[in-house]
């Protein structure tokens, strides 16, 4: 059963601990504890919405399906949005995890598929199959970085938008630009589409997301990959968000999520070569978002962790 999204920190839990340090933390060595602080068990009490994990063929090398639920059930992670891959793999987390795991499909249906899968239609073909099928939660995550292919008008990306929006799924998208304005275009051009904006805080800075958010009504974005270990750009040195974040967030609480995004090839410790251990980092890296999170009003912060999420991606019976 997942964690109570209500439930106060037992005094004699390690989290109740952290928390207290982290009200009197001395700048500097939030870095240094980090990776401790989910405690022993790696379990907090509040449940928190992972919505940006990945199980690629290079990880899965290196962990399986078992040990991944075992991390997200110890770190109180109630569901994780999964990319893949190949696509598939999404479909063996959801084996092992149940309804923990809301797979999506990824347009990469082999190993090398982000340098081409905008070349076949197969690749919508599959994607409408495994939509129809129910075993898919959503379309993504799907890269375009500026300067290189595809184009946004490409028929497979088109395609897969019209799928999206006949199966009122999310759309998970990358998209590598210097402002928010394609995001703006394409959210105008589809004003039903539930689209995801991934990784603000890196070139997407809190003034264009704040632009993005206000002309985009129907736009979510999410925090993954921006922790001080990896592009950063989200929060200072003491760990709580930047002013302009922060009061962002506050501003527009149910229009963000977060995520892990547990993938580590886009470091300079790892080469490309390399089995990705990326799920070597989850701990401290949800460590980091929680602690973030646990500065802003708690109302907020409730929202951004798990209320969000469970309203965005469909779950059941949920009061947020």
């Amino acid at each position: 059963m997942p964690p109570s999204t209500g439930t106060v920190s037992k005094p004699a839990d390690f989290g109740y601990f952290w928390r207290m340090f982290m009200r009197f933390r001395i700048p500097g060595l939030l870095l240094v504890l980090l990776p401790f602080a989910i405690g022993a068990d790696g379990r907090d009490e509040e449940a928190f919405a992972d919505i940006h994990v990945h199980f690629n063929w290079d990880q899965r090398e290196i962990i399986g399906a078992p040990e991944i639920i075992d991390k997200l059930q110890r770190g109180g992670v109630e569901f994780a949005v999964v990319a893949s891959t190949p696509s598939d793999l999404a479909l063996e987390l959801r084996r092992a995890g149940g309804d923990r795991i809301l797979p999506l499909f990824s347009p990469y249906t082999h190993e090398l598929g982000r340098r081409d899968w905008y070349l076949h239609a197969r690749t919508a073909e599959l994607a409408e199959a495994g939509l129809r099928s129910g075993a898919y939660r959503g379309i993504g995550e799907i890269h375009f970085m500026t300067g290189f292919r595809p184009r946004f008008d490409n028929p497979v990306f088109q395609r897969l938008l019209d799928l999206a929006e006949e199966y009122r799924v999310p759309v998970l998208i990358h998209i590598d630009a210097a402002d928010e304005q394609l995001f703006v275009d394409l959210c105008r051009a589809r004003p039903g589409l539930k689209l995801l904006v991934a990784h603000a805080g890196g070139n997407l800075q809190a003034a264009h997301v704040r632009r993005l958010v206000e002309q985009c009504s129907g736009a979510m974005v999410e925090f993954s990959a921006r922790d001080p270990w990896r592009y950063g750009g989200l929060t200072g040195e003491d760990g709580r968000l930047l002013p302009g974040w922060r009061q962002l967030v506050i501003d527009y609480p149910g229009r963000f999520m977060t995520g892990t995004d547990p993938v580590w090839k886009v470091t300079r410790t790892q080469s490309w070569d390399q089995a990705d251990d990326g799920w070597d980092h989850f701990e401290r890296l949800l460590a980091y978002h929680r602690h973030w999170l646990d500065d802003l009003p708690r109302p907020v912060a409730q929202q951004v962790r798990i209320g969000n999420a469970r309203r965005f991606f469909g779950r059941a019976n949920t009061e947020d």
